[in-house]
């Protein structure tokens, strides 16, 4: 991805007119489609110069290559073996495992429509993009199945769902897409429950199950489901006065909230299998009240609303034609784009010095996103 021309231009007046130069973001403007959907063709940016020792994996920097300035992420360090396989990264022989806080910056939607999903139990109602439980049972599961429409990435049928990667904001992308299997469910609950009563919950995708209990009402964020070779899951409290959104690159508003966990309530390690061509996604989220055993409690004792209820998927990384391990040599970094179908970078051109790194992305940043905080795809 490139940076347009004015960066340069602000660099100079900035060097030319400060001498602390260092603590003065920098202005730019994105050329390209390389990383987003975080950073779309077109967006403006701001950028700290800064010494290269600061810089760590993960973070979005500008650079220099073959005198342009463009910017992408860092993802292997001196010294380091990097390995892309079956749509993982893999450095020194270890799968990369992401947080919930950095997975937010790599996972992808590929379906927001409340109407994707199914009520199963005949226990929900779908009414302005949410669905409702009025009237949550302590006798069944009521459940929801994710069963959306055709599209390029999302081929339903009685068995699951295929969920390939996609990338909708690339119009001319003619590769083959590639069956994903990290895959989950993002959601917002409302719950209204009574005290000295639980709420047990249920999110299922194919084999695996995760399972919260609930004791006290409120809005409740969850994200769960198959990542880097682990079944995750992960849930916090949401107030409910919150009601903050963000407007993306492409005019897509995702709610914010700004206390995603730094680890994973749960993880599983999920046994290695070679993805099938038809291999197929099973979503589910399930919703039961628990009462006291030979206790017949009345139909107001617990009610639910799914405010957001997301597919998620990760990103899959993508080695070229002819090469899928590199070697970083000492003083180099390797870096990527974001969105590995359209951009140039490490994989093609190799590791770049250290010292071709001019700053550190450091807008835009309005606070940490949530469930939905994964960006459109």
């Amino acid at each position: 991805m490139i940076i347009c021309f004015v960066i340069t231009i602000c660099l100079c007046i900035s060097l030319a007119g400060c001498n602390n130069f260092h603590a003065v973001p920098l202005p730019g403007q994105i050329e390209g489609l390389s990383m987003a959907p975080g950073l779309g063709d077109g967006e403006v940016i701001s950028w700290l110069p800064a010494q290269t020792d600061t810089y760590q994996r993960y973070g979005r920097v500008v650079c220099t290559y073959k005198d342009e300035l463009i910017t992408k992420r860092i993802m292997g360090l001196p010294g380091e073996s990097i390995r892309i396989a079956d749509g993982e990264f893999i450095i020194n022989g270890e799968m990369v495992r992401k947080s919930p806080r950095l997975f937010q910056h790599f996972g992808l939607i590929v379906d927001c429509q409340s109407d994707s999903w199914r009520d199963a139990t005949q226990s929900w109602e779908h009414s302005s993009n949410n669905w409702r439980c009025e009237r949550v049972s302590p006798k069944h599961v009521s459940w929801l199945r994710f069963h959306p429409k055709i599209s390029p990435g999302l081929i339903p049928d009685n068995g699951g769902v295929l969920i390939y990667d996609d990338v909708s904001w690339l119009p001319k992308e003619t590769r083959r897409l590639e069956v994903v299997k990290d895959v989950g469910i993002s959601a917002v609950l409302d719950i209204a429950l009574q005290e000295e009563y639980g709420l047990e919950i249920l999110i299922g995708i194919n084999q695996h199950m995760a399972r919260l209990v609930v004791r006290r009402q409120g809005r409740l964020a969850v994200i769960a489901g198959r990542l880097d070779g682990q079944f995750v899951v992960t849930a916090w409290p949401i107030p409910r006065q919150h009601r903050e959104f963000h407007e993306g690159f492409d005019g897509i508003r995702t709610p914010l909230v700004h206390e995603i966990p730094e680890e994973w309530s749960a993880e599983v390690k999920v046994a290695h299998e070679k993805i099938r061509p038809q291999a197929k996604s099973l979503l589910l989220l399930g919703i039961k009240l628990l009462a006291k055993r030979g206790e017949v409690p009345s139909e107001e004792i617990c009610s639910v609303k799914a405010e957001e209820l997301l597919v998620w998927r990760d990103i899959r990384w993508l080695a070229t034609p002819k090469k899928s391990e590199w070697s970083v040599p000492a003083g180099h970094v390797f870096v990527l784009g974001d969105c590995p179908a359209a951009s140039s970078d490490s994989r093609h051109w190799g590791s770049i010095p250290i010292d071709s790194i001019q700053g550190k992305v450091v807008q835009p940043s309005s606070g940490e996103p949530l469930p939905f905080w994964l960006h459109q795809n």
